[in-house]
């Protein structure tokens, strides 16, 4: 069965904006390799937008958003000794759920893009992650100081949080 070019460009164009393809003049697309350099990046960004997202909804005490989260940080806790892809999906989902969480359209559509680069990253992590358990305590831990409304423990759990995998990824490569 063949499929005409214009939905394969148009899945292309979304794979070169979410950053994981790249495009080449006259030459093709191809796989972005993701080099130390925009590892750190990626997760600098996220800490950027994560801490902001976390403030936000701790000032607004969202209480289904805090349900939400709850929720996922329980599934987390189902899965550790599940597939490692699976734990990096319920992982993700938590990220993303807190990003939305914030109401902030625009937050959102930052996080978007790097949501992609950080799944690609997420999967090399699991070597690097001796105690499932470690990433689960991490985001009880995001959570719980989002639930009190501390500002500054928000802030440095999130930053934490970011440093500590930029670490793992960064044995790995």
């Amino acid at each position: 069965r063949s499929v005409s070019r214009g939905p394969i460009r148009e899945a292309f164009q979304r794979l070169i904006h979410e950053g994981l393809l790249r495009a080449e003049r006259n030459r093709g697309v191809f796989v972005v390799a993701l080099d130390q350099d925009s590892m750190r990046d990626v997760y600098f960004v996220r800490d950027v937008i994560e801490q902001a997202a976390a403030l936000r909804l701790a000032e607004g005490r969202d209480e289904d958003a805090l349900g939400e989260l709850e929720k996922i940080v329980g599934s987390m806790n189902e899965a550790m000794t599940g597939d490692w892809s699976e734990l990096v999906a319920i992982d993700l989902e938590f990220h993303r759920t807190l990003v939305a969480s914030a109401g902030s359209e625009r937050l959102l559509r930052m996080f978007e893009p790097i949501y992609a680069e950080t799944r690609l990253l997420l999967s090399y992590l699991e070597i690097h992650y001796e105690d499932r358990a470690d990433l689960h305590d991490e985001h009880r831990g995001i959570l719980a100081a989002i639930d009190s409304g501390d500002d500054a423990l928000i802030g440095r759990l999130v930053h934490l949080h970011m440093t500590d995998s930029v670490a793992k990824l960064a044995r790995s490569a």
